[in-house]
């Protein structure tokens, strides 16, 4: 399904909700009861680890949020909150799986989304093995790289700071600082909200010198 469609628009008509930026959509361990869509806007996932709230994604129009509604019983692994004003759809289990049943689509990308999540949950573990955070940033950058376009070396990223916090766990000072360091090395370029990466394979080399120096540290 085209989410920016006219049919976007009529299902806007009896599911959809709006929110204003900071509005709560569901809180973390209440009922799951509702998945999500989004049509307009970003959302932000934020989960409570040792009473401290922390970034866990942050999701763009056509991602879809919310799926463990699917099971009856579920609680929210999660909070989610607007980040800015969006619009999204909110259905009920037995809705959205009606859509998914009519429009196969929607189950692909809900499929799709699933493995990229997994994706990231292996790129998180990885960073936690990581000691410094310019490691942390190179990695996470190479993955994002590959995955938007897999055979190529110049790369362009639609990705802000507080996405890339929200990906490696770390606060998005740190993240801009590091940002800033691959600009000043001539590693990659800032136009308006995107990441020119001029040589992914320049990051790869990179991220083997750092992870020497890392192993030298410890002899």
């Amino acid at each position: 399904m085209d989410i920016t469609s006219k049919n976007a628009e009529r299902l806007f008509t009896k599911f959809g909700k709006s929110y204003s930026g900071g509005d709560l959509i569901f809180a973390e361990e209440t009922e799951a009861t509702e998945v999500f869509m989004i049509l307009e806007g970003r959302v932000r996932l934020i989960r409570k680890v040792r009473h401290v709230e922390r970034d866990i994604n942050i999701l763009k129009v056509g991602d879809i949020f919310g799926e463990n509604a699917l099971e009856k019983g579920h609680l929210r692994t999660a909070s989610a909150v607007a980040l800015g004003d969006c619009r999204v759809l909110a259905f009920v289990s037995n809705a959205f799986e009606t859509l998914m049943r009519d429009q196969p689509d929607i189950a692909l990308k809900l499929i799709g989304q699933l493995i990229r999540r997994l994706g990231a949950s292996e790129e998180r573990i990885e960073n936690m093995l990581l000691r410094d955070s310019q490691s942390k940033i190179v990695n996470t950058l190479i993955r994002l790289s590959n995955l938007e376009s897999p055979s190529e070396s110049h790369v362009m990223l639609s990705i802000s700071p507080i996405e890339i916090s929200s990906r490696i766990g770390l606060d998005v000072d740190s993240v801009k600082r590091g940002i800033l360091q691959l600009k000043e090395n001539r590693y990659l370029g800032i136009v308006g909200e995107k990441l020119e990466i001029y040589d992914v394979g320049a990051l790869q080399k990179l991220y083997r010198l750092m992870g020497m120096k890392e192993e030298l540290k410890k002899t």
